[in-house]
């Protein structure tokens, strides 16, 4: 296989897909499969990110994870530019390397972002998730999550996103003081992020988000292709996502757990 080819079978299974040329697209997952095509990784990265841009240009926009959640409880300086995403595999650092890649400013949690509307990027809170989030104008933006190799089920942070929005009891929003690179100097700034309280017996889901996609597969609301090289790629509208997973925790907001915490720090 070419690099030509498997760019003409990525444009092929994206207009499977339907994704279209105004469409903003949140991409994820593991590649690693694309490597039976025998090409260079190089290629392999290349061949994606041009297949997903001539598959939603002029008016569609990429973003991807550039978290570097490495960084959380350490003196680490965050540097937007240079700092690197940290275990979101190759293409999304390849993503955040491309020219006028646009790099959502929170030292643990960032998105990258290219196309006309990356600029949303550049004014976001200083909280991980909520209001003002990235993900909270990815719902706004009707923006369109795609997996590579990894059902959604196990990579949809969206999740978290949601567990701050309804104000889930067992998270907290905990304040972190880091230092960061702000017009080429060094300072400390606050940062936020939603996290479990610690010495609980709360327990997440071992299934976690499987009967969510379920809903949305009877819905018709996620779809799904494969290339011949093996690899999977989902495709979901958070707004879909989240439009399922919001009644569900209106009506038990411990549904995201294996069962209600007997051991409640947040009672005291």
């Amino acid at each position: 296989m070419t690099y030509e080819d498997l760019k003409s079978d990525l444009a092929k299974l994206f207009d499977e897909l339907s994704i279209s040329k105004s469409e903003n697209i949140y991409v994820t997952g593991n590649i690693s499969k694309f490597a039976r095509t025998r090409l260079l990784k190089s290629d392999i990265l290349r061949a994606i990110t041009k297949s997903l841009i001539e598959s939603i240009t002029p008016l569609g926009t990429i973003f991807s994870p550039s978290a570097s959640m490495n960084l959380c409880n350490s003196d680490i300086v965050f540097d937007l530019a240079e700092t690197p995403s940290h275990e979101m595999g190759p293409l999304a650092e390849f993503l955040r390397l491309q020219e006028n890649s646009v790099r959502s400013f929170h030292p643990f949690w960032s998105i990258s972002g290219l196309g006309k509307n990356a600029e949303l990027l550049k004014d976001v809170s200083r909280h991980s998730y909520g209001l003002f989030s990235p993900w909270s104008y990815f719902l706004d933006a009707n923006v369109r999550q795609i997996n590579f190799g990894i059902h959604p089920s196990k990579a949809v942070t969206l999740i978290h996103h949601i567990e701050t929005a309804v104000g889930v009891p067992y998270r907290y929003t905990k304040e972190f003081i880091h230092p960061v690179i702000r017009n080429k100097k060094e300072i400390m700034e606050p940062f936020y992020m939603s996290v479990l309280y610690k010495d609980t017996d709360i327990t997440k889901r071992i299934k976690l988000n499987e009967h969510y996609f379920e809903i949305l597969t009877q819905r018709g609301q996620l779809h799904h292709v494969k290339h011949k090289s093996g690899i999977d790629i989902w495709s979901f509208q958070m707004s879909d996502f989240f439009n399922v997973v919001e009644p569900i925790f209106k009506r038990d907001i411990y549904n995201y757990l294996e069962h209600e915490p007997k051991i409640r720090p947040y009672q005291q």
